[in-house]
């Protein structure tokens, strides 16, 4: 009967303005319902219809990279920003600051490790070091030089500093040390017969040097005293064909020849017989403290005559001591490098 009435009632027209159509209460779970099953029935059509597009198009360059891998994935079609070969063919353009592709680089450096693990531990370490390529750096300061260079530039600045001494240095100077280090460093200390003497024995020392320095004296040293050190101004000639390193087993006759040099038989060099022995691989070095009574000339034409020979000893360091009445007191470091 209900049913009845409310369709007989909405079958009469009813004026707004008397019966607006306004409800206060809940509306119904069917009412509510209807409009979003047809709502979610459009965002279906028109998501079915866009990938749809995407399927038959591709993805569009705007969206590429935005859509996740799993939606594209599962609809088959293609991303380009996410494939290998574009990634590639973008990559394959880069350069090094030292030219040639970042690719290129890597597989010569990859080649140059498969030689190097191809090679052996020996052949590795005659490359990096032997006594053949020693000749072939020039190598001009005394601190670089390779052992045979030091042995030629030792000898030869020995004898000129013992020379230059000599030349310089008159009867009225008395020494009482007199040193050479090499390579060519010298000290002197003695005292002249006069103060004239002793400043123009001090100028010409200066005057043949690079670096000349007179310390200071203490207060109760003679007026005539003479201290000085310098290094001399001078150097080797050209050290070509600079010989060999002394085979181990040609030690005692190198000295021999080193005996040699004494022509008059008054060095008389004690202490040849125990060296120090260094080994660095390569090389050896064998260091001999000798001794020797000798006077400065004896002393000054060995060592001119050891520059001037083939023999390969070197001298690092000569200090010639006044002993009183027995006269000088000399002692010597000699080295002689030797390999296998």
């Amino acid at each position: 009967m209900i049913e009845l009435n409310l369709i007989e009632a909405a079958s009469h027209p009813v004026p707004v303005v008397s019966a607006p159509v306004v409800s206060v209460s809940a509306p119904s779970n069917k009412a509510t319902k209807r409009p979003l099953l047809i709502a979610a029935a459009a965002v279906v059509v028109v998501v079915c219809g866009l990938f749809g597009a995407l399927k038959l198009v591709g993805v569009p360059q705007a969206f590429e990279g935005v859509l996740p891998a799993q939606v594209v994935d599962a609809l088959g079609i293609s991303d380009p920003s996410r494939e290998g070969p574009a990634m590639e063919s973008r990559s394959a353009g880069q350069t090094t600051t030292a030219g040639g592709t970042i690719a290129s680089r890597r597989a010569e450096e990859e080649a140059a490790a498969v030689r190097r693990a191809q090679q052996s531990s020996p052949e590795r370490v005659v490359q990096a070091v032997q006594p053949g390529i020693f000749q072939l750096e020039k190598r001009n300061d005394y601190a670089s030089m390779l052992p045979m260079h030091k042995i030629f530039f030792q000898k030869s600045m020995a004898a000129q500093v013992f020379a230059f001494v000599n030349a310089v240095t008159p009867e009225g100077v008395s020494f009482a040390d007199l040193m050479f280090a090499a390579p060519n460093y010298y000290f002197i200390r003695g005292v002249a017969e006069s103060p004239v003497v002793q400043r123009n024995y001090l100028e010409r020392l200066k005057m043949g040097s690079s670096e000349f320095k007179t310390p200071e004296l203490p207060e109760n040293a003679p007026a005539t005293a003479v201290t000085a050190y310098g290094v001399l101004n001078s150097k080797p000639e050209a050290m070509t064909g600079v010989a060999p390193f002394v085979k181990d087993s040609e030690i005692s006759k190198e000295l021999d020849a080193l005996r040699g040099l004494d022509a008059n038989n008054r060095l008389h060099l004690s202490g040849l017989k125990s060296p120090k022995v260094e080994d660095f691989g390569v090389y050896k070095s064998y260091t001999y403290n000798v001794t020797t009574k000798a006077d400065f000339q004896v002393v000054l034409g060995f060592v001119e005559a050891l520059a001037k020979s083939h023999v390969r000893v070197g001298v690092e360091r000569i200090k010639m001591t006044a002993a009183g009445k027995k006269g000088v007191s000399t002692a010597m470091t000699l080295v002689v490098y030797t390999s296998n």
